[in-house]
């Protein structure tokens, strides 16, 4: 019974041995998790900085939050996917350093989600999650406005529209205005309007007769997408703009003036001295 224990404590001592050597000479991943944020149609380049790889493979998941399950799309340099949108490439700077890529192309907003970079054997697993986010871009027109009291304003906030992915038209484009939101708020002289152009989501805030206590930022946000306007509602704004471009214009006159008489006493006076 006591050879029978001792035997059982020596197969233990030895296994635990081959698994402290096989994690010591495990592959690392030197890539920490971060997010990564790109716009529809634009192509993600996730990279995994691999340490000693060796004869293990480096495979990407992607993760189903919905699932909570994760589907390869690639085991080494093998593909497991049937969308051609996707590529693996690698290369290595010395013997014991690699960089692998999943390359994703014309992004849509179902790419969005959590990719795993792993490398695992019976024994081991390393991986790191990089996060994807997708966002459509959005443009804000006019940034800057100056404009007298009584004055119409329109601001133009608009995004281009997936055309395989009809939530984007669902998502709301909201209005803020010092940090409160207007589209919930609507007074009487502000108002927001909604319109499909094209392939393009316009959402217009219309300020009837803006007045100076309109003067301000005003943001407009598409999920994590915000784009800014200053708006200055003031009396004879335009006429001081108008000054303050002659007044420019007209020190601009000046020195080229100078430097032209400048210009003109260098040359007398070398004429003078060689003469």
């Amino acid at each position: 019974m006591f050879q029978l224990k001792q035997l059982v404590l020596f197969i233990l001592i030895v296994l635990m041995i081959e698994l402290t050597v096989a994690v010591k000479d495990f592959p690392q991943i030197l890539t920490k998790a971060y997010n990564q944020t790109l716009n529809v149609s634009s192509t993600a380049i996730l990279t995994c900085h691999i340490r000693d790889l060796g004869e293990h493979h480096v495979t990407w998941f992607k993760h189903d939050s919905s699932t909570f399950l994760s589907y390869p799309l690639t085991v080494g340099k093998e593909l497991f996917t049937t969308d051609k949108r996707y590529s693996i490439s690698s290369y290595s700077t010395s013997m014991r350093e690699s960089y692998w890529s999943l390359e994703i192309y014309q992004l849509n907003l179902s790419d969005e989600g959590t990719y795993l970079c792993q490398i695992a054997n019976r024994r081991a697993t390393a991986s790191v999650p990089i996060f994807l986010h997708i966002q459509i871009p959005m443009i804000l027109s006019p940034s800057n406005l100056y404009v007298e009291p009584g004055t119409n304003v329109k601001l133009n906030c608009s995004i281009l529209i997936d055309n395989e992915n009809n939530q984007s038209l669902l998502l709301p484009i909201n209005w803020f205005f010092l940090s409160n939101q207007f589209n919930k708020t609507k007074p009487d002289d502000i108002h927001v309007r909604k319109r499909l152009i094209n392939n393009s989501l316009h959402s217009y805030l219309i300020i009837h007769h803006a007045q100076t206590y309109h003067s301000g930022i005003w943001t407009c946000v598409y999920r994590r997408q915000r784009r800014t306007a200053k708006l200055i509602v003031e009396k004879d704004v335009l006429q001081r703009q108008r000054i303050s471009a002659l007044l420019s214009n007209n020190s601009q006159r000046h020195s080229s003036l100078s430097n032209c008489l400048l210009f003109i006493m260098c040359i007398v006076y070398n004429r003078l001295v060689f003469v």
